[in-house]
């Protein structure tokens, strides 16, 4: 046998009636008519065929049948507020959770975490790299920093930072740490990003230079970004660079510029929130800090960057 449906704006109207004793009261509570709500309750009233106020003046009074009804609705109420106030306890506890790459994380974000969290101490925040789980779940997070030319599609979208590609290698990789011209460069070991969204970053960069880079081999093309980093900090070879990914390793002279040439492309740094945190205002604030020239609707990138 079906369940019958619950008659909830009755039963809303019912309760909002029962705490104040009064349709007037209960209807500027629930931002209604007076008369709404007498209908309202007296629609309840037929549905179970019993009275349940008294409509006496100057307050309502309830029935025998009102009072057995208000003990359980009053019971449901508090344990559905009770419940609502534990999940916005868990919520404000958890904070929001960001998806990013684990270079971004490393290199951009968290560098930048403390001014986040000096103005707003009390949102914290989860970070979740997606590096080892590609088909990560965006409905689990509140917000998404991608690499690309967009956004997530139709969600609030904001550019943290256009992309500028440069030479870097270790500081004294090259003699007298001289920068090279594009044609002496691209005659050097040049390391190499595996990957979709990194193919042909050597001739966006040498493009109208009139160099041209030579085809990587195997062992020089890295499927991690973390472990390219590496290999150019260790000497193995020069990298491409991404500005601002690699301007702390450039202001502390970790890395240095192999090279005076540089391009910016029409790529960068996207943060998106989800449909979960667009109804979050704690994850709205975030965009806003790290998104600060502001947001628009977007849409995605074929296939957005891992760093």
């Amino acid at each position: 046998m079906a369940r019958a449906t619950l008659p909830l704006h009755q039963i809303a109207a019912f309760e909002a009636a029962l705490r104040h004793l009064s349709f007037s009261r209960a209807a500027d509570e629930l931002n209604v008519q007076q008369p709404a709500i007498g209908r309202q309750v007296a629609a309840l009233e037929n549905r179970l065929g019993v009275r349940l106020f008294h409509r006496t003046k100057p307050r309502l009074t309830l029935t025998e049948e009102g009072e057995l009804l208000a003990r359980s609705v009053s019971k449901g109420f508090e344990t559905l507020r009770s419940g609502i106030a534990e999940l916005e306890a868990h919520r404000s506890q958890t904070g929001i959770v960001v998806n990013a790459a684990i270079g971004f994380t490393s290199f951009y974000l968290l560098p930048t975490m403390a001014g986040f969290q000096a103005q707003y101490r009390e949102i914290p925040v989860q970070i979740v790299t997606r590096d080892q789980n590609p088909d990560f779940d965006a409905s689990l997070c509140d917000a998404v920093v991608v690499f690309g030319e967009h956004g997530l599609p139709g969600q609030p979208t904001g550019l943290v930072a256009r992309e500028t590609i440069v030479a870097i290698c270790k500081k004294g990789y090259l003699p007298g740490d001289r920068k090279l011209r594009p044609e002496e460069l691209a005659n050097q070991k040049l390391l190499h990003m595996a990957g979709a969204s990194h193919v042909g970053d050597w001739e966006r960069f040498f493009s109208g230079s009139g160099a041209v880079p030579p085809v990587p081999p195997k062992h020089d093309r890295y499927h991690s970004f973390m472990v390219y980093m590496r290999a150019i900090q260790n000497g193995l070879g020069i990298g491409i660079g991404w500005r601002p990914l690699v301007d702390d390793f450039l202001a502390s002279e970790t890395l240095v510029l192999a090279c005076d040439l540089h391009r910016q492309t029409n790529r960068g740094y996207f943060c998106s929130l989800t449909p979960r945190g667009s109804a979050r205002p704690d994850a709205q604030q975030f965009l806003s800090w790290l998104c600060p020239d502001g947001s628009s609707d977007s849409h995605m990138s074929k296939e957005p960057g891992l760093r």
